[in-house]
């Protein structure tokens, strides 16, 4: 009680002054400490990493402060002046514990701002089959999100590139460098990779004896993928083969019920396909080699039965898409299952097929255990160490596809199986076609790669001979430069004389140039000769050649598939694998004369003339050239070729590549 016998207010001070500000505005404090804290989480959306951090800590406390206030300020100022006193009596700790404090807390502000920028990731190199190379791709753009700091910085970036076995074969042998002097190919490559994802153990046994003295070597391969072998028949004619079969059918077997009941089968071209090489492995099993070259004879007549390229899987099996349209033919295509799952990844933008031929597999006994077997393998290249970092990295990423998040990358983005062996599926289950599927086991170890060996051999003695003529355009836009120091037309020459070398002596050449006005062009003074007789002939020709003129295309394609065609107008029987090869790098500009009038629909419809069963046009397009702005690629398809872009830097490699797929060396 007061002096007057009246209460106190205990609000106010016992001296008899104002209230304090917190006892009648403790909702004022905490509508500031709120709007504060507001103020701070609003800022947190446009500044960086570091400075979210120390908001985020600002606000913790405002928060604390406005609760403390909310409670009971009084009390809360009595903790402050308790802490004060006691700072005042413990001044030699709290001094230590500043300095402690402020220099862990520049630690921080600097690993934060260091966070903030991230180092740059560590660069790898990864050669994956040409084949498949976009979902493999996607497999390592997954491992580059997988493997972040907690900054969410990337710590690796992987460079994947798809390389034919035929090509990364001869990389591998050569060093990753240029040809032998001997050979006027120079290989156009890639980054020397740091690991290699090779599709089966065995072509990892067959780059054994090329290490000695080509300064690289295998680490031990590490298994992290399968996908079996196949016959795979459209769904709609699914019933018939699997009426005339049994599931432990071995893949001659399967063949033969395959033709009895009115399928043509069909295989890619082994000398581009590792896949096919190991399908004409069962082919060829229990055989003697004097069959191999009229079955030989039988699938490439079949091909061209149904009008499918000679060349990769993901081409015949994206062709045979095309071809679907209207009905799926009674086809049996001997592949993998990965390239069947994943046929229109290899499919070009512009590739009108929107055939639905969904394709159900067979499993051939045999081909369960010489399925694919996917190895990835570090290679070191030993006239240029790389860094530890980079070493690290690689075996991060071979070490990642064995985990259970590089398993599920691979089946659902490169559509192969784990090394589990299940069928891939996806959240649903197994994928179209895959629910009956076996598992695949493990393959026997056995000298694979000698066996395959053997087989490259036999196949070479018993394939079709190559019967080729080469249209070389060259208009006055050849006469531009290539790359500075050489012209379009000089790395022409040397591209084609190059690609001759891939063909044997069972193979036959011509080579016609092409310029100027239509009628009066291409050049035909070289015939059709041996190819022993036609590299000398090829060398004076092209060493006299002089770029100039239009470029008559049109024409061109005209007059050489009208030539090829007449050598042997029943096509239906022709013993010769033929082709036309155009190197072009323009579009058709025939000026005047007979056949400037001709067009690409015209081109296209003389495809389908009897007589031009099984003659193929392939295009080669360079510079202004484009398969995928022009009707180029719809030509070479009609006529069951292919048409490959390519830059001047690369044209050597692409001669070769596709000289190699018709000649096999």
């Amino acid at each position: 009680m007061g002096a007057m016998g009246q209460p106190v207010d205990k609000n106010e001070r016992r001296e008899g002054g104002a209230r304090p500000w917190w006892g009648d505005h403790r909702t004022t404090a905490v509508v500031v400490l709120g709007a504060a804290a507001s103020i701070c989480a609003a800022a947190m959306g446009v500044v960086d990493r570091g400075t979210q951090i120390v908001l985020l800590v600002v606000i913790v406390g405002l928060a604390l402060a406005g609760l403390a206030a909310l409670v009971r300020v009084r009390t809360y100022a009595r903790w402050f002046a308790a802490a004060w006193k006691w700072v005042r009596s413990h001044r030699l700790v709290v001094a230590v514990v500043t300095v402690v404090g402020l220099a862990g807390s520049t630690g921080v502000a600097v690993a934060l701002e260091s966070a903030r920028s991230c180092e740059d990731p560590t660069e790898v190199a990864v050669v994956v089959p040409e084949d498949g190379v976009g979902g493999f791709t996607a497999v390592a753009d997954a491992f580059e999100r997988d493997s972040t700091t907690a900054f969410s910085c990337p710590r690796y970036h992987v460079t994947t590139f798809g390389m034919g076995w035929p090509a990364l074969r001869t990389a591998l042998g050569s060093g990753w460098g240029a040809a032998s002097d001997d050979d006027v190919t120079t290989l156009e490559l890639g980054p020397r990779p740091d690991v290699w994802l090779a599709e089966t153990e065995v072509q990892v046994e067959m780059a054994a004896p090329q290490r000695a003295g080509t300064g690289f070597t295998i680490a031990e391969p590490t298994l992290v993928a399968r996908s079996p072998l196949v016959v795979a028949v459209p769904e709609q004619h699914e019933l018939a083969l699997r009426a005339a079969v049994l599931p432990e059918d071995a893949v001659p077997v399967l063949v033969d019920a395959a033709g009895t009941v009115g399928h043509d089968v069909v295989r890619a071209n082994p000398d581009a396909s590792f896949v096919a090489a190991l399908h004409t492995e069962l082919l060829y099993a229990g055989s003697e080699p004097e069959t191999h070259e009229a079955l030989e004879l039988d699938l490439g007549h079949a091909l061209e039965r149904v009008g499918l390229p000679f060349g990769s899987d993901g081409a015949l099996l994206c062709r045979l898409d095309e071809v679907s349209e209207s009905e799926p033919p009674r086809v049996a295509v001997l592949t993998s299952e990965r390239a069947m799952i994943d046929r229109d990844a290899a499919c070009p933008v512009t590739a009108g097929g929107d055939g639905d031929a969904a394709l159900v597999p067979f499993y051939p006994g045999s081909a369960l255990a010489l399925g694919l077997d996917y190895q990835a393998v570090r290679l070191t290249w030993t006239d240029a160490q790389p860094s530890d970092r980079r070493a690290d990295a690689a075996t991060a990423f071979v070490e990642w596809l064995e985990t259970d998040a590089g398993q599920v990358a691979l089946v659902q983005e490169a559509k192969v199986r784990g090394v589990d062996g299940q069928p891939p599926s996806d959240t649903d289950g197994p994928l179209p076609g895959l629910k009956d599927a076996s598992v695949v086991e493990p393959a026997e170890p056995g000298a694979r790669s000698e066996r395959m060996g053997t087989i490259e051999d036999l196949y070479h003695e018993a394939r079709r001979p190559a019967r080729v003529l080469v249209l070389v355009d060259s208009s006055a836009s050849m006469g531009r430069s290539a790359d500075g120091d050489r012209l379009r037309l000089n790395v022409a020459k040397r591209g084609v004389l190059g690609a001759l070398t891939h063909l044997d002596e069972s193979d036959e050449v011509s080579i016609w140039p092409f310029s100027g006005d239509a009628g009066s062009s291409p050049d035909d003074e070289m015939d059709l000769t041996r190819i022993d007789e036609a590299k000398a002939q090829a060398t004076e020709l092209l060493g006299e050649l002089e770029p100039g003129g239009r470029t008559p295309l049109y024409d061109a394609i005209d007059a050489g598939t009208s030539h090829l065609v007449g050598m042997d107008p029943d096509g239906a029987s022709r013993r010769h694998l033929t082709a036309l090869i155009v190197l072009t790098d323009g579009e058709n500009r025939p000026g005047g004369g007979p056949g400037a009038e001709l067009s690409a629909q015209d081109l296209m419809r003389s495809a389908h003339a009897e007589a031009a069963a099984g003659v193929r046009v392939y295009v080669v397009a360079v510079g202004e050239a484009s398969c995928q702005v022009s009707e180029l690629r719809e030509i070479a398809a009609e006529w069951d070729g292919e048409c490959w872009d390519t830059s001047f830097g690369e044209l050597e490699s692409t001669l070769g590549s596709l000289f190699g797929q018709l000649g096999g060396r």
